[in-house]
């Protein structure tokens, strides 16, 4: 089966979970530049449940927000057409992709602890450098490994062999998917994205975060992502954090210098945040 062939298998799977159409229809809306906030807050409005999360959202305590926000136009006027969007995605994508399947070796609940871990450090890494905005970044962490999911549910048996190959062979779940699949999980989460009609950005990120490429839409973010996966998979509080580290893209070394080389001093700082983002986002409805 070559990459052709899988993509088209997986166009072909009918119970792929769908976005909300609020989701669909503020993408396409905030393509307009003349979309106002009561436009935006009126398409938002009719989605209740999108609400009620997204004002648990921006008035949770990794946000820091003084004052609460009671309403829709209040988030946007504060936060930006942009951040609500990414709010309304974030909330949107993990209900859609939370079903637990029960396959050996892939839990959901850590999968996405994993993903949630990846955005707060990419969100602290961009706020830090000011190389990208933060609630870009935060989104592309939160999705980087979507393709996984779609894998495990929908692809078993190859999921099963490079699951396998992992546990034996002691490689990460990249370098044994590049060993059996025609398409790797970053790939198959960008074709999601493009087909959901993400911003190329968002594409370029997920699907390039394992092999930076140039040119891409936004190499920054890219960057930031590809750092942020790293540490959050191979810090350790010790001497072995140097040798993880190591395998840090050099493109992302010379982009973010600085945050790579004291990470030591700032990531076990963020922790706290990563846990309160983790109880928000994954807190049973």
């Amino acid at each position: 089966m070559d990459a052709r062939v899988f993509l088209k298998a997986l166009d072909s799977i009918p119970d792929i979970p769908t976005l909300r159409s609020t989701v669909v229809k503020v993408n396409r809306m905030l393509q307009d530049y003349d979309t106002s906030i009561k436009r935006l807050s009126s398409l938002i409005e009719k989605d209740q449940a999108i609400v009620a999360k997204i004002l648990r959202l921006v008035n949770a305590t990794f946000y820091g927000f003084r004052s609460e926000i009671r309403n829709i136009p209040h988030a946007i006027v504060v936060l930006g057409f942009n951040a609500v969007r990414n709010a309304v995605v974030s909330v949107s994508i993990i209900k859609a992709f939370s079903e637990e399947k029960g396959l050996q070796g892939f839990e959901i609940t850590n999968f996405w602890k994993h993903s949630i871990g990846v955005a707060v450090t990419c969100r602290y890494l961009s706020e830090q450098t000011r190389l990208d905005l933060p609630d870009d970044c935060f989104v592309a962490g939160l999705l980087h490994d979507l393709g996984k999911v779609i894998l495990a549910h929908y692809f078993t048996e190859l999921f099963s062999r490079v699951w396998n190959l992992v546990r034996e062979d002691g490689l990460s779940f990249h370098e044994a998917e590049e060993k059996i699949l025609p398409v790797n999980h970053a790939q198959i989460g960008g074709h999601l994205m493009e087909k959901w009609h993400f911003p190329a950005s968002l594409i370029d990120s997920i699907t390039y975060h394992h092999a930076l490429k140039t040119p891409v839409a936004n190499l920054n973010q890219l960057a930031i992502l590809h750092t942020a996966d790293a540490i959050v998979n191979r810090y350790k509080p010790d001497s072995a954090v140097t040798r993880g580290l190591s395998l840090i893209d050099p493109v992302a070394k010379r982009t973010l210098p600085g945050p790579i080389e004291t990470v030591s001093e700032w990531f076990p700082n963020i922790a706290a945040e990563i846990n309160s983002a983790c109880e928000f986002f994954l807190a049973q409805e």
